[in-house]
């Protein structure tokens, strides 16, 4: 019996080292194909699926981790990375960590620094993708502003990022946040809308 046991974790290994380089393939092949420009770093590990969508510029640096493979997820916790236009871009640093089901949009720019932690169901997206003006609904994305994520930033699960907001250095965002406006460093925020509870020592 321990015999079988040692092959089935053997065959279930090998299973996900298979899947996580087919995610890894998937990303480089459609990555390559679509965008303006793409760069995917060293180490990066791929423990769900990360569709890498629209055709601007998508970089991601060395030893990112995407998904969660213990975690809460909906369906194969799949991670979407969107530009939405040749000139968007999504630039991504290096060792952070994104949990499943996160949603990362830009039309404009989109800045994510070094050592940041991603609860699963995040949203962060520079525009409003569509105008609130009737008439140019389906054709304008609505206002924009650049997102930038630096380093060391914890957000929290279920939380949402919009237009024009920079969080600072090694601060936390508490889970379920809706954070409309920029957020200085070394600070805990939360809530709807956002805002500071208490700075960091």
């Amino acid at each position: 019996m321990k015999v079988f046991f040692a092959m089935l974790l053997r065959v279930c290994s090998l299973y996900a080292r298979v899947r996580r380089r087919a995610y890894r393939c998937r990303l480089l092949i459609v990555g390559r194909a679509r965008h303006a420009s793409f760069e995917l770093g060293d180490k990066v590990g791929f423990n769900v699926p990360v569709r890498a969508g629209g055709n601007g510029c998508l970089h991601i640096g060395s030893r990112n981790c995407f998904g969660d493979e213990a975690g809460y997820r909906l369906g194969s916790g799949e991670i979407s990375l969107y530009t939405a236009n040749s000139t968007a871009s999504i630039t991504i640093g290096e060792r952070n960590f994104f949990n499943n089901n996160i949603s990362i949009g830009a039309a404009e720019k989109v800045v994510i620094g070094s050592d940041c932690l991603f609860g699963g169901m995040v949203s962060i997206s520079d525009c409003d993708f569509h105008d609130v003006r009737p008439k140019m609904r389906h054709s304008s994305p609505g206002l924009k502003g650049p997102v930038v994520i630096e380093d060391n930033v914890w957000i929290g699960f279920g939380t949402v990022i919009l237009k024009g907001v920079t969080i600072g250095t090694n601060s936390v965002v508490g889970a379920m946040s809706l954070v409309t406006k920029s957020i200085p460093a070394n600070c805990i925020s939360a809530g709807n809308p956002a805002r500071v509870i208490r700075t960091l020592e």
